[in-house]
């Protein structure tokens, strides 16, 4: 097999970051080896900008039509008058609330759902950028079987969100929990991306994932705490996409050694 061509001029020659241990520490240092990245590689950045004001606009609309809905069948049991006014607008503001929290959870697997081709191709680039070769599976029929796939894990990590969710009524532990299940799912759900291209089943994904779960669950810490900040998930996905794949990629190094 001949070696493949370096990668194109001004950019640093990657090599993975192959170690016996891919640890929690490694997932972390994913993200920011990711924004050295997209510096080097602005048109990664205005590609992914597509799908993020696609997945913006329709969490817009589903704010507009839930909200509207929901605060109008809610509203429609108080009186208008006197001190019920502040009671009307307190709810108002606490549907707002819980549709915002739910749309915030949902935000990123809809959009690595909805956009699966774009962010396939943008990981694919970066793949190709950095290794000097193309080494995706580029047929129609793999790229439909892998969206396929791609659907059934958002519905599976929809469910385990919703297992987090649940475990935080736990006393003491419960919260732990919550949180430990979040990044683990969150940290995969990006790990996954590199991991789809390849046409691998979602049983090879996961035992993959679960080989290096610490370095998994490390890029998942970054993922969990943006997605606490307003639009934080909303602007650092790109980045999170690129760590999955950096990721994926020193585990396919360390696994070739």
């Amino acid at each position: 097999m001949s070696n493949p061509s370096p990668p194109a001029s001004g950019l640093p020659t990657w090599q993975p970051q192959v170690n016996s241990e891919l640890g929690f520490v490694h997932g972390l240092r994913t993200v920011p080896r990711a924004v050295a990245l997209l510096r080097e590689l602005p048109q990664v950045l205005r590609l992914l900008l597509i799908p993020l004001v696609l997945t913006a606009l329709l969490d817009a609309a589903a704010f507009y039509v839930s909200y509207d809905y929901l605060s109008a069948q809610l509203l429609s049991l108080l009186p208008q008058e006197g001190l019920w006014t502040v009671l009307r607008g307190l709810l108002s503001l606490l549907v707002a609330g819980v549709i915002i929290f739910g749309l915030s959870w949902t935000f990123g697997l809809v959009y690595l759902l909805l956009c699966e081709l774009v962010v396939d191709s943008v990981s694919e680039l970066v793949e190709e950028r950095l290794t000097g070769h193309h080494g995706s599976v580029a047929d129609l029929r793999s790229r439909l079987r892998s969206l396929l796939q791609s659907l059934w894990q958002a519905l599976v990590l929809m469910g385990v969100g919703a297992v987090a969710l649940l475990l935080s009524v736990i006393p003491l532990i419960g919260p732990v929990l919550t949180v430990l299940v979040s990044i683990t799912a969150l940290g995969y759900s990006f790990f996954a991306i590199a991991a789809g291209r390849k046409a691998r089943t979602l049983s090879d994904r996961w035992m993959l994932a679960r080989g290096h779960l610490s370095a998994v669950m490390g890029l998942g810490v970054p993922v969990f705490l943006a997605s606490l900040v307003p639009l934080g998930n909303l602007l650092l996905l790109p980045v999170f996409v690129i760590a999955g794949t950096l990721l994926f990629l020193d585990i396919e190094g360390s696994r070739a050694k």
